[in-house]
């Protein structure tokens, strides 16, 4: 804190100032100014000194801590101080990217130094500046947030800013390619549009019988707790596509509506504050959505938000047949299925 020598000392002479006043006036009063004088006289020169050695450092030397605070921080991923005891290891990233000429995907390996906190995707953005810029990614929050950067590592779909490099990596080498499940656009790059329209196609909203009710409503919806959280698991879902790449039935059957859409619809349907009921359900009610379903599981396991699709989907199948067995006994909406 040698720098900080010149601020003190204003400091100090704000205090200082107007004790030497009080000083002369406690002089005058007793006629013997001579000693408090001289008192004034050393601790101003002090003062003088140690504020001159403070301005030396400051504004001639540039020492200390206000050179310090002009010095650039280094900063490790996601804002983390890199560990310097753990020390760096490369790692080889082997990326499936799309040859033009050749018409297919290809392994093409990169160098990455990392450390216990890179990320995958620390480590593309890594190859991008430095190594091949041409390479394409999609990512946005870095945190896990947004969803944008799923790809598969591995062999298994996952966020790549929330899979570590070293963790994943087997005898200093990982394997990261496109998702399978969406069209491609460009090496790691997928196209979504499809999976935007089958999450559409559910008609993922609150529906209320009087629309105009939503517009100009007297007062909020009430929920109790328990009625929220029985939807509130499904709520977290960020749809960034994984749980679509993990399932066989949307890799074998395009039509497939999947596992996203599917458990916004069991999301919507349970919702204290929906009133589409059994409508809902109709929308999906066919081999290309609730039926098709094999329940493989593989849609919740690879889940970043823990959200389980698969038990969602087995849910819906559970409602439809007490709405056949509703039809069938001719009861109405919300008459109860005697067991």
């Amino acid at each position: 804190m040698k720098a900080s020598r010149y601020m003190l000392s204003l400091y100090a002479a704000m205090i200082l100032v107007p004790l030497f006043l009080a000083l002369d006036v406690f002089a005058t009063a007793l006629s013997s100014p001579a000693g408090i004088r001289i008192l004034e006289i050393l601790i101003a020169v002090g003062l003088l000194v140690y504020a001159g050695m403070g301005y030396l450092e400051v504004f001639v030397n540039k020492k200390g801590s206000a050179k310090s605070l002009n010095r650039p921080v280094e900063i490790g991923p996601h804002g983390r101080m890199p560990d310097k005891k753990a020390g760096g290891q490369d790692i080889e990233v082997e990326l499936r990217r799309f040859n033009m000429e050749k018409k297919r995907l290809e392994l093409t390996p990169y160098k990455v130094n990392a450390n216990r906190f890179t990320t995958v995707l620390d480590a593309l953005l890594s190859i991008k500046s430095g190594q091949d810029s041409s390479l394409a990614i999609r990512y946005s929050c870095r945190m896990g947030i947004c969803g944008s950067c799923g790809m598969v590592v591995n062999g298994k779909p996952v966020l790549a800013c929330e899979t570590g490099l070293l963790d994943n990596s087997k005898d200093g080498k990982i394997e990261v390619e496109p998702m399978q499940a969406h069209p491609l656009l460009k090496d790691l790059v997928t196209d979504f549009d499809d999976f935007f329209e089958k999450h559409k196609s559910i008609e993922p909203g609150l529906y209320r019988k009087n629309t105009a009710e939503q517009r100009k409503a007297a007062s909020e919806y009430k929920q109790s707790k328990e009625e929220r959280d029985a939807y509130l698991p499904y709520s977290y879902c960020i749809m960034c596509g994984l749980c679509m790449d993990a399932c066989p039935v949307v890799n074998s059957n395009p039509k497939f509506v999947g596992p996203q859409a599917l458990s916004q619809v069991q999301r919507y349907h349970l919702d204290s504050r929906d009133q589409k009921g059994e409508k809902r359900l109709n929308v999906v009610d066919n081999l290309d959505s609730v039926w098709g379903c094999e329940f493989a599981g593989a849609c919740s396991e690879v889940c970043p938000k823990g959200v389980d699709p698969a038990a969602a989907i087995q849910a819906l199948k559970f409602d439809m047949f007490k709405e056949y067995l509703n039809v069938g006994k001719g009861k109405g909406k919300g008459d109860e299925v005697q067991g």
